[in-house]
């Protein structure tokens, strides 16, 4: 299986983990960068996705070791919201990688507000954690995914 690319809340390791609903043992957790691309707020929304701009780098991480049931976990945690696609990261060491990232659908509005991680950690992370298991408990019951918020803003993106 390909890796993936997480340039979101999924860096956040306390999130990962209560996502993957394991520790993050495992699994190879490396830094890795996507070209051509910016990292915003969705509209309306603390978490972000990415809009293309030339030029544009978003640092996340590449992560490795994901099995099939972490994969599930991860398209209930992301809802509609996201789609999973192939995108071109180049890791650490300077190769290039085709990995798997979740982006957003052109209906999903970005502001322009950047999104950075050290900032929704410090502003949203302690409201959002309890949240989050509760979302990840009914995966565990196999019941329909509620919104983790209300939902996003649809229309155009912004540059």
């Amino acid at each position: 299986m390909r890796p993936m690319f997480f340039f979101g809340t999924l860096m956040d390791p306390d999130v990962l983990a209560t996502v993957l609903g394991h520790p993050l043992d495992g699994l190879t957790i490396a830094p890795a960068t996507v070209r051509g691309q910016l990292r915003r707020h969705v509209a309306g929304r603390s978490y972000p996705m990415l809009v293309p701009h030339p030029g544009g780098r978003v640092e996340g991480h590449l992560v490795e070791g994901l099995d099939p049931d972490d994969r599930a976990r991860l398209a209930y945690y992301e809802g509609w919201e996201y789609d999973v696609g192939p995108v071109a990261v180049t890791a650490a060491d300077g190769r290039t990688v085709t990995a798997e990232m979740y982006v957003c659908p052109p209906e999903v509005a970005a502001d322009r507000r950047p999104w950075r991680l050290d900032r929704w950690q410090s502003v949203h992370k302690a409201g959002y954690l309890p949240r989050l298991r509760r979302l990840m408990a009914g995966f565990e019951t196999g019941g329909p995914r509620p919104p983790l918020s209300p939902g996003a803003v649809r229309g155009h993106r912004a540059a």
